[in-house]
């Protein structure tokens, strides 16, 4: 994916930008395994068979791979994957869990994306997470300030937008971009 302003900003690659990030996450990875910890694990599960879903499974696979972090493909049948997920959320070797959707629609993938517990929820669909998005609140009191977890999506362009000198963190929230016009160029693959 590249981005560019209209402020004749440079073109960028969004690689170039996430590798500080996976960097970081790689450092962290190895040191909880030096300190003698098990390599943080993440599972996937896949209730479907949109194209889509499967390829995101693919990147996300390779991403932990890259990173440092074990990751695990659970192929499950749509109407046991609450199952899955309430066994996943209780297993002490789970250090994280994603679903990649659409597995039913509506209401019982909003419903899904609940069952997914506080701690292992990877994506911040937890309608915990999402209260505190749309309410701009960054740590839950609640948990010892443990920070939110935000939608991958949206924290991705805030922080490509940042590497670019186009948001302005300090401003107040929903002023960052003020007065800049943004274009995203996807290429698409397959």
């Amino acid at each position: 994916m590249l981005f560019r302003s209209s402020n004749a900003m440079p073109r960028r690659e969004a690689q170039d930008i996430a590798s500080t990030f996976s960097a970081e996450i790689k450092a962290y990875t190895d040191k909880v395994v030096a300190a003698g910890h098990d390599r943080p694990k993440l599972v996937g599960f896949l209730a479907n068979d949109d194209k889509a879903a499967v390829m995101y499974a693919r990147w996300t696979e390779k991403a932990c791979t890259r990173d440092g972090i074990c990751y695990e493909l659970r192929h499950v049948e749509k109407h046991a994957l609450e199952a899955a997920v309430i066994e996943a959320n209780t297993d002490p070797s789970v250090h994280g869990i994603m679903v990649y959707y659409p597995c039913f629609g509506g209401a019982i993938d909003d419903y899904l994306q609940d069952v997914i517990s506080l701690e292992k929820d990877v994506e911040g669909l937890n309608h915990r997470y999402r209260y505190a998005l749309y309410h701009n609140i960054r740590t839950l009191a609640e948990h010892n300030g443990k920070k939110c977890v935000l939608p991958c999506t949206p924290l991705a362009v805030a922080k490509i937008l940042s590497a670019l000198g186009m948001f302005e963190e300090n401003a107040p929230v929903g002023r960052q971009l003020k007065g800049r016009t943004v274009r995203s160029e996807e290429r698409r693959v397959g």
